[in-house]
């Protein structure tokens, strides 16, 4: 099992893209998926991948039975067992269920992903302790960077608290298709300079990520051979194999 968390302490930074569509991709290269919404505020995963409704009071979510391929199952944690699917959906993990949450799926599934508030929180410190890798989207703007380096500080904080290095990359979210403005330049400078760990691939701006939102369709789905769905299966390669690369490192003897 491996845990991917993706944090950042600004909203719109990108991180829920990134879960979806990681979750999607994992899942069709027969990878058992598990996905913790612990935004409570949007829950924009949770709602991507399955349907809420309430019932006496209490919300109930039931996992979508229309993506392609795939089976989808949202854990209602009054059960103690976790559902058996190729994605299943944890919502509203908060900061005092997170934890066990994650090691819960981590012990039925083969990848987790984490997807958090944007905000510095409890949960978020959680959720980067249990991380084999924490991604950490940033936007081309100064208020990102700012963001972007206090998310890594406090990773690195928290690996020194658990006394392991916890692997985390930037990944530059919204980049231009086309020209190239300077401000991405300046950020791209910035995160070298400071020698921040990232990707190569960046997630560009694209049309069909916001159509996904409202229709719930992802752009594998809607164009496999569109710019967004390229773009977001070079992603996937990269952070797939510096996941392998960082668990076959912590096999090797110290």
């Amino acid at each position: 099992m491996s845990v991917i968390t993706v944090a950042g302490q600004k909203g719109g930074s990108g991180k829920s893209t990134l879960v979806r569509n990681l979750g999607i991709l994992f899942a069709l290269d027969g990878y058992k998926v598990g996905i913790v919404d612990a935004d409570l505020i949007q829950q924009h995963s949770s709602e991507f991948f399955a349907d809420r409704t309430r019932e006496a009071g209490r919300e109930l979510w039931t996992g979508r039975a229309d993506i392609p391929g795939l089976t989808v199952k949202a854990w209602d944690r009054s059960s103690p067992e976790v559902p058996k699917a190729s994605i299943v959906v944890a919502p509203q993990a908060d900061q005092d269920s997170v934890g066990e949450i994650i090691q819960s799926l981590a012990d039925a599934v083969d990848v987790v992903l984490c997807d958090l508030q944007g905000s510095a929180s409890v949960a978020m410190i959680h959720a980067i302790h249990y991380a084999d890798l924490v991604l950490i989207p940033v936007q081309p703007s100064n208020d990102d960077l700012k963001s972007c380096h206090s998310t890594a500080r406090h990773v690195v904080q928290a690996g020194k608290s658990a006394r392991r290095t916890i692997p985390y990359r930037i990944v530059i979210s919204r980049a231009s298709t086309g020209f190239r403005p300077e401000v991405e330049r300046v950020v791209e400078e910035a995160l070298e300079n400071a020698k921040l760990p990232r990707l190569k691939t960046p997630v560009f701006e694209r049309t069909a990520f916001k159509r996904a939102s409202f229709s719930r369709v992802a752009p594998m789905f809607e164009d496999p051979k569109g710019g967004a769905s390229v773009n977001l299966i070079a992603v996937y390669r990269e952070v797939r194999d510096t996941l392998a690369q960082i668990v076959e490192a912590a096999k090797e003897p110290v």
